[in-house]
């Protein structure tokens, strides 16, 4: 059995890594790097930027915490250093695992010759073609390019220009209020930045809860951030040695740097995908619930096939279509039991400070499906661990089903909260009522005593 992933990102080196585990013979086809954007250009290095801006942060608030301390500078060479170690370090993890289980790598380019055939334009400019008895695709995302700005104009970044770290700019207008500019906006604002964030929507985090928006923009300009919002930005120019932005609403701001985050999109063009018979739907691959194509015998999974373009989603995804193509390649003369995601109890992240974790449904989502839904909100600024730690901004907000007290989503806002979520999501997944979690014993003192909180005052509110 053998088994033939194009993409080494989080979900193609996970679908690769499964495959073998379970016995495939495995050849992982990538262009550049193992780790795909989100270990490369993504997630790993913009946490790793966020924590020395946290630290940066930290010092320009030490009088807070009863010590005398100089605002920490920044090395932006060392940053960069730093941020490469992390990279390369991780990058050599993942090298390590693939040679452990056996899972061949063709580096070079790789484009689908037939269902069952990639042919790789390797490196050298040697050309082979692999042929398997699966194929999973996995060929990630792209930065969408806004077709009004000239990208390769001097002074214009996207978010790969942004964690290259080249420079820390004086002033910086960045274009998109989404999860990617806040993130962006809080690591240059905390180094020193002057930042102004542009958002064609009327919020920032736009699908996002209410409150959960109106405490993240609050906590922003704290920190100085300027907001755009229901805005565009029209006109991008470079005078001399700035640039100018001028906006829908005829605001003009002038900076030294102007950064698109206005998000990512499939990268399906160019692989062969639709001349091999492959269902598109615009940019996404289409596939059914157990990540199969239209075409037998070839998966899709990650950012490829839209949806919650999440690096933890595409590693799950990777791996249960890896376990349903060896299912099926396995089965003979009865019908293979494959699996699917609960996308549901999957958290979404947002690393800003404070930061930002939701599972699940808002109140007012899940009223418009039907369910009689209560919510239930505890704010840190109870909460002893997070007034000692001085970031004693924000809440826990919980819906759940009146009645049953089935939780039905969970949104937070304040410190730590892109670790505590998991609580709420194991819950979800194990179908735990409020009451449940509200009588589980939590250690004192620590942040996730609010998670606590809510859930009482939820089951309360649910009558259970």
């Amino acid at each position: 059995m053998h088994i033939i992933v194009l993409g080494g990102g989080p979900g193609g080196h996970a679908a690769a890594f499964e495959a073998a585990r379970l016995g495939a013979d495995v050849t992982l086809v990538e262009r550049d790097r193992l780790g795909g954007t989100c270990l490369n250009w993504g997630c790993i290095p913009t946490k790793t930027i966020l924590r020395s801006a946290h630290i940066v942060a930290d010092t320009r608030n030490a009088r807070k915490f009863g010590l005398n301390a100089a605002v920490a500078s920044v090395d932006v060479e060392a940053l960069r250093a730093r941020k490469e170690g992390v990279v390369d370090e991780l990058v050599g993890q993942v090298e390590g695992t693939a040679r452990r289980l056996k899972v061949r790598v063709v580096e070079g380019e790789g484009v689908l010759a037939d269902p069952r055939s990639v042919r790789v334009t390797r490196a050298d400019g040697g050309v082979e073609t692999v042929t398997g008895d699966a194929v999973i695709l996995a060929t990630g995302s792209v930065v969408f390019k806004l077709p009004s700005i000239d990208h390769e104009m001097p002074g214009v970044w996207t978010s790969d220009d942004a964690v290259s770290l080249v420079d820390i700019p004086k002033d910086i207008v960045i274009i998109g209020g989404g999860v990617i500019g806040l993130e962006f906006a809080c690591a240059y604002a905390a180094f020193g930045s002057r930042v102004a964030v542009v958002e064609l929507m009327e919020q920032v985090l736009p699908g996002n809860d209410r409150r959960v928006v109106k405490q993240t923009q609050a906590s922003l300009e704290a920190m100085g951030v300027e907001f755009y919002l229901g805005d565009a930005v029209e006109r991008v120019e470079r005078a001399g040695e700035r640039m100018s932005s001028t906006l829908r609403s005829g605001t003009t701001l002038e900076s030294d740097v102007v950064m698109s985050a206005v998000g990512r999109v499939p990268n399906s063009a160019g692989f062969g995908f639709e001349e091999a018979g492959i269902e598109l739907d615009r940019r996404a691959v289409k596939v059914d619930a157990d990540f199969r194509t239209s075409v037998e015998g070839v998966y899709a999974v990650g950012d490829l096939i839209g949806g919650m373009m999440l690096a933890h989603v595409a590693e799950e995804e990777g791996v249960i279509a890896a376990r349903n193509a060896v299912a099926e390649l396995s089965t003979v003369g009865a019908e293979a039991q494959l699996e699917s995601v609960r996308y549901d109890c999957i958290p979404a992240c947002v690393y800003t400070f404070p930061n930002v974790a939701v599972v699940g449904s808002s109140r007012d989502a899940a009223k418009e499906r039907g369910i009689d839904a209560v919510q239930a909100v505890a704010k840190f600024a109870a909460n002893g661990k997070a007034l000692g730690e001085g970031e004693a901004e924000g809440f826990v907000q919980v819906v759940a089903e009146k009645g049953s007290g089935r939780i039905i989503g969970c949104q937070i806002v304040g410190p730590h909260a892109v670790e505590t979520i998991h609580e709420v999501a194991l819950a979800m997944r194990e179908d735990l009522t409020v009451l449940e979690v509200a009588e589980m014993v939590h250690a004192h003192p620590t942040v996730s005593e609010v998670i606590k909180m809510a859930c009482r005052d939820a089951a309360g509110k649910c009558g259970c």
